[in-house]
């Protein structure tokens, strides 16, 4: 039986995948940073800490599974291990791989498959090719949220948008496939079986908010040829199924739903203003679903307008606080983007100051992660809780908290 159930992105958390980074930080140069769709090289170190601080609070709420470990432990099937080295290798046409990488150990394996496999320099091709790697490292893996997404009792594999992500998406199918924790036999879609280069979907882009409601954002990763597909998937066995879209700006700043708007509480979310309640803001779509049918779609000026079209009246808390200068650097640095284990609880990065003070202003008790970790102060379900984190390093990497982690089992919300 399986173990996913995320009915909403505030519902207590009781199981969740990260990852840890390692060595795939210290494969990339300056040169090599933006074709792993970094603007700039991390300091491992640094990175680790931070990350800590992040897993030692989680730790202390829920179940919390390492990616690389769960990868280990399917990979000691031979059956499995052969056909995942299969699928990888050809990918990146280096079939003449697949002997050699057999013979290493399970979890020798799992840690090679994150680091990278270097590029063998035996021919003149080769011998000039500017690539270090015959298979990538996978520097952007500790941002799990992106490659796989748990909505209600069911799985969405992406279809990242650039193939240098695509190993991640293979990686997790696998682990979602036949990893007894997780044991899932029901894909809304599985984007590792790409049909078109026009349907791209990642996690970022997707937000469960309670059993008949999602807001999406069709941005740069994730299609309007996707959400139509994802709408007929995710209603099939539903009467009714709202979708809100958010057209987002095709740039960098805005990769994802979740870098401008995330869930805090029943009524409360995290915007970055000009895009979600400014006179700028994005234009929103709704999608009224039923049993696999796309049945209607009306346009709205602005998501908070869509959203109150169906009821959901809602407080918003600037990103940056009221000053439009601090809007634009804390929304750089991964502002807006929390993680909510529990309703009204969060964790951020504490480098974002005005936004951490619109959220005391708003009622949130501001708790340090390494208070929580070493017990100086404790987690309080019956109070709003907001978690800063160091992730000055972390954030260089384009994303913050929410993309670090892929929740799998949530309780249900009361609303």
């Amino acid at each position: 039986m399986s173990n996913v159930s995320n009915h909403s992105e505030i519902g207590k958390l009781n199981s969740v995948i990260i990852h840890q980074p390692g060595n795939e930080m210290e494969n990339m140069t300056p040169a090599t940073a933006q074709e792993v769709l970094y603007d700039d090289i991390l300091n491992l170190d640094l990175a680790l800490e931070e990350h800590r601080q992040l897993t030692g609070v989680l730790r202390r709420v829920a179940k919390v599974y390492e990616f690389s470990d769960l990868l280990c432990d399917i990979l000691k099937d031979d059956k499995i291990k052969l056909q995942l080295l299969k699928d990888v290798c050809n990918l990146y046409n280096h079939p003449e791989l697949i002997d050699d990488l057999m013979q290493l150990k399970a979890c020798d394996l799992a840690n090679q498959f994150f680091a990278g496999t270097l590029l063998e320099k035996n021919t003149l091709e080769r011998f000039i090719s500017d690539s270090r790697h015959a298979i990538p490292p996978l520097p952007n893996a500790f941002f799990t949220r992106d490659a796989v997404m748990c909505v209600y009792e069911n799985i969405i594999i992406g279809s990242m948008a650039y193939k240098v992500r695509l190993t991640e998406a293979l990686l997790l199918r696998y682990i979602f496939r036949h990893h007894p924790a997780l044991g899932v036999n029901n894909f809304y879609h599985d984007g590792t079986r790409k049909q078109s280069d026009e349907i791209t979907v990642e996690g970022g882009d997707i937000l469960v908010i309670k059993e008949d409601l999602l807001i999406l954002g069709f941005s740069e990763r994730t299609s309007a040829k996707a959400i139509d597909k994802l709408a007929k998937e995710m209603s099939r066995d539903k009467e009714n199924l709202d979708i809100l879209v958010v057209n987002l700006p095709k740039i960098r700043a805005t990769i994802h739903l979740d870098m401008i708007f995330t869930m805090l509480d029943v009524d409360k979310f995290m915007v970055f203003p000009p895009l979600i309640t400014g006179p700028d803001k994005c234009k929103s779509f709704h999608m009224q679903c039923s049993n696999g049918t796309i049945k209607s779609i009306k346009e709205y000026s602005g998501l908070p307008k869509a959203m109150r079209s169906l009821g959901l009246d809602a407080t918003f808390i600037n990103c940056g606080g009221d000053k439009p200068f601090a809007q634009e650097r804390e929304q750089w640095t991964s502002g807006a983007n929390f993680f909510t284990f529990a309703p009204g609880h969060i964790i951020g990065y504490k480098h974002n100051k005005e936004t951490f003070a619109a959220l005391d202003k708003a009622g949130f008790e501001i708790i340090s992660a390494n208070d929580i970790i070493t017990d100086k102060k404790s987690l309080d379900l019956n109070r709003l809780q907001a978690v800063s984190m160091d992730g000055a390093e972390l954030s260089r990497g384009g994303g913050g908290c929410r993309c670090m982690t892929m929740p799998i089992n949530r309780d249900k919300v009361n609303w």
